[in-house]
């Protein structure tokens, strides 16, 4: 026979049971209402000063972040200003570069229509002959205003004393002798270097002097002015002395006054000026005799004759003054003075070859 289920009684718990349930509510309330552990005033109020530096701490972080992209912000835009400026000297550059090579193209189509034109030109002077001599050692024709002095004096016929006087009884045909010619050719090769844009004028002298030029300044870029001038010159007949004192003055009266005096000439003077009182005070018996005219004059005169010339020309300014002297017999002192007289002036000698020029 099946047992009888028996009811449930909530008195039959245990004492156990009871206290058990207890203990665990306390536990509960224990969990829910002690959750941490309290904190000290002082503590709490350094927690509020950490708080309030860190506050401030942020503030300043903040402006500066700021301040920083304020100056980000600035230097984009002086970025973007010197780009812009950059862009812009680019451009000018290309331009100016463009300009340039516009220039230079025009530059050199300027020189070589002048190249063209100089080409064109003819010679100031011409010359037929074997072969024209190009140099003349330690002779640079050069100067703004240019004298060329031509001695036409009988001595120009030969080197020999006999064979001058023997010449100059014969007739004018008879006079142009190697020697005349070799000092027209000499004029002929100084007249043919004349510097682009100088004057220059040209003057004979043997007893007189004699202006090619009617005493006026020619323009060397005149070609038909400077072969007009030689051309006179070269017509010249030498005879009679050599006064080349008289040549000096005339030179230095000019005006302007000539920066450069070439000499073609072939000794010392055989006549002078008129002494000055004063120049006969200062100086010998001997000296003065020389200075007197006279139908032969030894070569101790022909020097005194030429240190006279000398000094009145060098007195003042000087002119740069140079020799082309040719051989003279009987005339020894003549290439000492004449070296002498460059040096003083800055000028030069030469004495040239006899197959010059």
């Amino acid at each position: 026979m099946a047992k009888k289920n028996r009811s449930f009684n909530p008195f039959n718990l245990s004492f156990l049971d009871i206290m058990s349930c207890g203990l665990g509510a306390v536990i509960l309330i224990f969990l829910i209402l002690k959750h941490g552990e309290s904190i000290s005033p002082d503590q709490a109020q350094m927690l509020e000063q950490d708080i309030e530096s860190a506050k401030k701490d942020l503030i300043t972080l903040t402006d500066s972040l700021q301040k920083k992209k304020n100056e980000i912000t600035d230097l984009n835009s002086l970025i973007v200003n010197k780009e812009e400026l950059i862009k812009k000297v680019s451009n000018d550059l290309t331009i100016e570069k463009k300009s340039r090579d516009k220039l230079l193209e025009s530059n050199k189509q300027a020189q070589k229509e002048i190249k063209e034109i100089e080409d064109s030109i003819p010679d100031l002077i011409s010359r037929s002959d074997d072969g024209e001599r190009q140099y003349l050692t330690g002779l640079i024709i050069e100067g703004s205003h240019i004298v060329y002095l031509l001695d036409t004096s009988a001595s120009m016929m030969d080197e020999n004393i006999q064979n001058i006087f023997r010449l100059s009884l014969l007739d004018e045909k008879s006079k142009n002798t190697k020697k005349w010619k070799r000092a027209k050719d000499s004029l002929t090769w100084l007249t043919a270097r004349l510097p682009k844009n100088s004057k220059f004028t040209i003057l004979t002298f043997d007893q007189d002097v004699k202006s090619h030029t009617n005493n006026k300044w020619l323009s060397s870029g005149n070609s038909f002015e400077v072969n007009g001038a030689l051309s006179s010159a070269l017509k010249e007949i030498p005879e009679n002395g050599t006064n080349l004192e008289k040549a000096l003055e005339r030179t230095k009266q000019m005006f302007p006054l000539p920066d450069a005096v070439y000499i073609i000439t072939d000794g010392l003077p055989t006549l002078g000026e008129p002494m000055s009182q004063f120049y006969q005070k200062v100086i010998s018996g001997e000296q003065r005799k020389c200075l007197k005219p006279s139908s032969s004059i030894t070569s101790e005169c022909r020097h005194v004759l030429f240190q006279k010339a000398k000094e009145n020309y060098l007195s003042g300014k000087k002119i740069k003054t140079s020799t082309i002297l040719l051989p003279l017999q009987g005339d020894p002192r003549a290439g000492s003075d004449y070296w002498n007289l460059g040096l003083q002036s800055g000028g030069t000698l030469i004495s040239p070859s006899r197959d010059w020029p």
